[in-house]
């Protein structure tokens, strides 16, 4: 299984690497249209960061493609691997390879800081990953990715903001701060995310998807309305102090 495993998660990286190919398509548009004048060097890093950006949503909401596509839930259950190996043998290949996406990303230069970017782009994975059983749809998870990464980052500058006692120009998003409490806040987050997934894949069967899903009901659906309420109290907080 896990062969088959790093299998896919390199066919996935495969899929979003086809967006460098916008690389030499850039160089011929700017030489024989628009001719602006833009470097080799930018067009990389352009596409670079979409292809980056693009593998954690892809290969976190696809972990169960083959399986939904096949309906093979029930062949995976019957292997002789407990449930938290089969997760382990799905993340871990996808998650090594955005690893080294990361790592590749700091021979390029394509950051201003790597431990926030590189960290945030974990967090999209998890939150991919955590939603993946839950969501048929790709377009509806990449949709869903994004409200969750909104709260993350709009509660993690909140608490940045309490931290700093609200004085915007001791407010910074790549300093050590702030990954400090982009740790704290995906751990708010994530946790009760990663539990409803353990939760609902632990026992997961061949019943219908919508019958499956309490956990996300009952332990997702109120985690992100805290964090939105959180953020939606101290933004007009912050606009009373502004004004």
């Amino acid at each position: 299984m896990l062969k088959k495993e790093f299998s896919d998660a390199f066919k996935k990286l495969m899929e979003c690497m086809i967006l460098l190919l916008g690389v030499p398509l850039g160089v011929l548009f700017d030489r024989l249209i628009i001719h602006y004048g833009w470097k080799l060097s930018e067009i990389f890093n352009y596409m670079f960061v979409a292809t980056i950006i693009a593998y954690p949503l892809a290969a976190g909401l696809t972990i169960f493609q083959s399986e939904k596509k096949n309906r093979a839930f029930e062949y995976l259950f019957s292997l002789p691997l407990s449930r938290f190996k089969i997760l382990l043998y799905k993340i871990a290949p996808r998650f090594m390879f955005l690893l080294l996406l990361i790592i590749a990303s700091v021979f390029f230069s394509i950051f201003d800081n790597i431990w926030i970017n590189g960290f945030n782009l974990i967090v999209v994975f998890f939150i991919s990953a955590f939603l993946s059983i839950s969501i048929n749809s790709f377009v509806i998870g990449v949709i869903g990715i994004s409200f969750f990464y909104s709260a993350y980052t709009q509660a993690s500058r909140a608490i940045h903001f309490i931290f700093i006692g609200w004085d915007p120009a001791k407010f910074n998003d790549f300093s050590t701060v702030a990954l400090l409490f982009n740790l704290l806040t995906a751990a708010l987050l994530l946790i009760p995310m990663g539990t409803a997934f353990w939760m609902t894949f632990k026992k997961f069967d061949v019943k219908p998807l919508k019958w499956q899903l309490k956990s996300y009901l009952y332990i997702v659906v109120p985690t992100v309305l805290v964090f939105y309420t959180f953020i939606i109290l101290l933004f007009k907080k912050f606009t009373e102090l502004s004004g």
